[in-house]
């Protein structure tokens, strides 16, 4: 419960940021909405959890399937949702608002655009995907190799090295894209989820993980230079190192129902939030609504849509493409998914965080 909780708490906070801030801040004529929320932090969250949950399903070995897994689940909605957005941009947004061309769209359905200064983003939401990308295939490739020492000097490393690095960004063309498109301003996230696991795991002392977390926190407020965002995000981190500790938060017990579901579909819902919502926000505004009906229109689309991808894009394509990994090619997978069980991930995003275990048993028996 308490990670489902914690999912959508984020993805609340992704919603109202990108609908009351980020939206009107980039069309003006809509606001003003009923209030405004500037904490950037959901996100950000989401991609802690995410890297938490890639350590619970790397620990158990097999990178290749973990790899194949997370791919399965990441990609189909993505592309997609890709297609989509850009679709709604082109024939239902207004004269003017759309900047792409198929250029655009075929790099970032490729997640290369953030390579080439030039390429627009569809949706800048999907900073997320590229990012969570590189860090999986990083996972898989190094859980053999960082151990013990090692890792938690790859830790620091991951927190210290793009500071460092940013210094130097000034002096070098080829250093910016490469620091760009790895995206080493947000490796302090993912430094944070694999030090909660390791504490998790009683494999890292509560002072290094709170010396680990103020210098992501540190780090997050340098790259970002977004200081009441930062200070949002260390309230979420404290929520994540206690549902890593437990128990179990069975008090959301009475809302176990729409809470799970949300958080269910909260890939799907930040795949399909923020262009198409500000799209629909205009429309909206064009037939005289204002306010709080802009705001319920941005919300009211974000879970149908998002529904709608994880429902018809998200599961089939995983049930697909893991069934082709589990058994030969036409046959049943040796262990299916049961389709009773979200598959979603938290992000952008982004992970996988409660199907692979509820299939290896009872969330208590994993979590503690």
């Amino acid at each position: 419960m308490s990670w489902d909780v914690l999912r959508v708490v984020a993805i609340g906070c992704v919603l109202l940021h990108h609908a009351t801030l980020t939206s009107v801040s980039s069309h003006p004529g809509l606001g003003p909405l009923p209030f405004a929320f500037p904490m950037s932090m959901g996100a950000s969250t989401l991609m802690v959890v995410s890297a938490f949950f890639a350590c619970a399903s790397l620990g158990g070995g097999r990178p290749g399937r973990f790899l194949w897994r997370r791919l399965s689940r990441l990609l189909p909605a993505y592309m997609a949702a890709v297609l989509l957005t850009y679709a709604v941009q082109r024939w239902v947004a207004p004269e003017g608002w759309n900047q792409l061309d198929g250029r655009d769209v075929v790099y970032n359905l490729l997640l290369i655009n953030q390579w080439f200064p030039d390429v627009n983003i569809v949706d800048f939401a999907y900073w997320t995907v590229p990012v969570q990308l590189a860090a999986f295939i990083a996972g898989a490739a190094l859980v053999k190799v960082l151990r013990g020492a090692k890792l938690r000097v790859f830790l620091w490393a991951l927190i210290v090295t793009p500071l460092l690095l940013r210094t130097l960004l000034d002096h070098s063309h080829a250093l910016f894209v490469i620091y760009n498109g790895l995206a080493l301003h947000r490796a302090q996230l993912f430094a944070a989820g694999i030090a909660i696991w390791l504490w998790h795991e009683d494999r890292l002392g509560t002072r290094h993980l709170a010396a680990l977390l103020v210098a992501t926190l540190t780090a997050q407020a340098v790259h970002t230079t977004e200081y009441g965002s930062t200070l949002g995000f260390a309230v979420l981190l404290l929520m994540v190192c206690a549902a890593a500790a437990g128990p179990d938060w069975v008090f959301f017990a009475p809302v176990a129902k729409p809470v799970t579901w949300l958080a269910g579909i909260s890939y799907g819902v930040y795949l399909v939030h923020q262009q198409i919502g500000t799209v629909v926000m205009d429309r909206m505004h064009a037939a005289g609504l204002r306010s709080w009906w802009l705001l319920a229109g941005f919300l009211t689309s974000a879970l149908v849509l998002g529904w709608a991808m994880t429902r018809f894009v998200e599961q089939p394509a995983y049930r697909l493409l893991t069934q082709s990994q589990s058994g030969r090619s036409g046959s049943s997978p040796r262990r299916p998914v049961p389709p009773v069980l979200p598959v979603s991930q938290p992000s952008t995003a982004v992970a996988d965080p409660l199907t692979e275990l509820r299939l290896a048993g009872p969330l208590t028996a994993q979590l503690r």
